[in-house]
């Protein structure tokens, strides 16, 4: 607002034209006229000389040198105004801030009437903390130069910063008074109120600016707006009744009509003023996009008003020229209905323009794990998004998870073991991928590391009963810690009583502890709960049965079992064919 150094003759000049001068009381005789016009004029001319070279050298770089000249000056006319404001601007910069303050002062009392030694006085007292002082200054400098709208503006701010709204309206009802009723001021005291809380008073201020320019629709749609905060529909809309009037065509007023609605719970209303926008072709398939989307909350889109949400996706769509824009966002339309096909369609449109993107990448994966019988390609999308970004765990999952499928249990340990390095999230993948492994080393008879996994795993999902089980089976198999087997089975059974393959564990595990008559209890049980037909379950009684010393009862369960695995087998299709 101020500028504390200037450059070059003119305007030191114009400075110094800003000081007192003795000239007027001369007298008006020629003869001692021009002797006192000699005297003053060489002393003047002395002085500037010094005030020139201080301020060149300062801005040669030779601060020391023009410190010096500057006191120099000030010792042969302390009064010299322009000198101390010239120093004043020095000390600013070096951050003297103390020093500043003296000079800027000094330089003001000397010459008041000087528009930048106020503005430098007044900012130093803001700076300092010293604002009723600043306000003083303005005061007088509104008073001085009352044409300059800035410095009315500059004085409501310093007032607003000494907590005195009344004050700072009051000088803009003054600068109202002087120019009339405008956007500037009338919005300005707007944020003042509505800062201070006095909503009414701030829509008074738009309200009078809407009187003044009824033809202006902006104005209209700020008092809707704001009446819309106060919630009162009513009212607001009439504004926006104004502006739908006033243009018809405009390309937002539909949306804002459908917001209204929306607000008044008259949900039709809302859907057909949101088509009517949409309709309008000023608006890109971007930006309709963006305004269905905030619209509608996630869970209101897809559910409470799906509805009316899939109609307005026809119609953004219809016209669309975007194909970034539709394409992503159907595509996660088509996602959440469960339509995986269509969605990686348009993914694939997104991707065909633009790659670069890891989220769309991730967002096609999950939509081809979806379709079935699609592991071939699938796998081809996992290296392909691999190639690209080698550092996102998911697609090392996926790939890991089908070469496991197709039992090439070392091929998905060597997949998973790169993934685990970047699954650093517990709650997301590394579960998954360490389960996974767990699996996979044990498939290929390591039991050490399928161990060191499943103890991973239980560490991060506790709560896991099907791996929980899985665990305790392959410690009961290879015959290690059947202590510890038995207390995860038995967490198993507790959270599931009636689960036939928990319970057929937990038999297992007691008939490897040789505690036989307990194993055939629960395998009893496991065989009455299972609905499928295991011939895993008659194999175990028969061989609890045979420890009991029951062979003939031995012998009629282990038949059964082999007749369930031989029709197990026949049931089974040959894939070699359907291949």
């Amino acid at each position: 607002m101020h500028k504390i150094h200037t450059s070059g003759i003119l305007v030191i000049l114009l400075l110094l034209s800003g000081c007192k001068s003795t000239h007027k009381q001369i007298d008006e005789s020629s003869k001692y006229k021009r002797k006192a016009i000699v005297e003053v004029s060489q002393e003047r001319l002395n002085n500037d000389a010094l005030l020139i070279e201080a301020k060149m050298q300062y801005e040669l770089g030779n601060a020391q040198s023009a410190w010096k000249l500057y006191h120099q000056l000030l010792k042969n006319d302390s009064n010299y105004a322009a000198a101390n404001y010239e120093l004043a601007g020095m000390c600013f910069e070096l951050g003297m801030y103390d020093s500043t303050l003296y000079y800027a002062t000094k330089a003001y009392n000397l010459a008041p009437e000087n528009e930048w030694y106020a503005l430098l006085l007044a900012d130093m007292y803001k700076r300092m903390y010293q604002l009723p002082k600043a306000i003083k200054v303005m005061e007088a400098l509104v008073k001085q130069q009352p044409e300059v709208l800035e410095y009315y503006h500059e004085l409501a701010n310093i007032h607003l910063a000494n907590n005195d709204v009344a004050k700072a309206i009051g000088v803009y009802n003054k600068l109202e008074k002087r120019i009339g009723v405008s956007e500037e001021i009338s919005l300005r005291k707007q944020k003042i109120w509505e800062s201070d809380g006095k909503t009414d008073k701030a829509v008074a201020e738009i309200k009078k600016l809407a009187e003044a320019y009824p033809k202006e629709k902006k104005y209209n749609l700020i008092m809707a707006e704001l009446y819309m905060g106060k919630k009162d529909y009513d009212e607001a809309y009439t504004y926006y009744d104004r502006v739908l009037k006033a243009d018809p065509n405009d390309e937002y007023i539909h949306i804002s009509l459908a917001n209204y609605y929306k607000c008044v719970n008259k949900h039709d209303e809302a859907y057909n003023e949101l088509k009517k926008g949409f309709d309008n072709n000023k608006l890109s398939t971007k930006e309709k996009i963006q305004i269905l989307t905030t619209f509608y909350t996630s869970e209101e889109f897809y559910g409470k008003y799906s509805k009316y949400a899939y109609d307005l996706v026809d119609a953004v769509l219809r016209n669309a020229t975007d194909t970034m824009s539709y394409s992503l966002f159907y595509g996660d339309v088509l996602m959440r209905q469960g339509k995986y096909k269509e969605a990686a369609r348009q993914l694939n449109n997104y991707i065909s323009i633009d790659s670069s993107e890891y989220d769309i990448w991730e967002a096609l994966l999950i939509c081809e794990s979806e379709m079935p019988n699609n592991d071939k390609n699938l796998l081809k999308l996992c290296n392909r998004v691999l190639n690209l970004f080698p550092i996102y765990p998911l697609p090392y999952y996926m790939k890991g998870f089908i070469l496991y499928i197709d039992q090439k249990y070392s091929e998905a340990i060597e997949v998973l073991l790169e993934g685990e390095k970047w699954a650093t999230d517990t709650k997301y993948l590394k579960p998954d991928i360490t389960s996974l492994l767990a699996e996979c080393f044990y498939k290929v008879n390591d039991p050490e590391n399928s161990f060191k996994y499943f103890e991973k795993y239980i560490e991060m999902a506790p709560d896991d009963m099907g791996m929980l089980n899985n665990y305790a089976y392959y410690l009961s198999q290879n015959d290690r810690e059947l202590e510890k087997a038995e207390r995860l089975s038995k967490k198993t059974i507790d959270a599931e009583p009636e689960n036939a393959t928990f319970l057929d564990t937990y038999g297992w595990i007691l008939y490897k502890m040789k505690r036989y008559d307990e194993a055939e209890q629960y395998i009893i049980k496991a065989i009455k709960n299972d609905k499928k037909g295991s011939a895993t379950l008659y194999d175990h009684l028969s061989d609890i049965l045979e420890k009991l010393n029951r062979p003939e009862e031995a012998k009629k369960y282990k038949e059964k079992a082999q007749k369930l695995q031989d029709k197990s087998i026949m049931e089974t299709p040959d894939k070699t064919k359907t291949e």
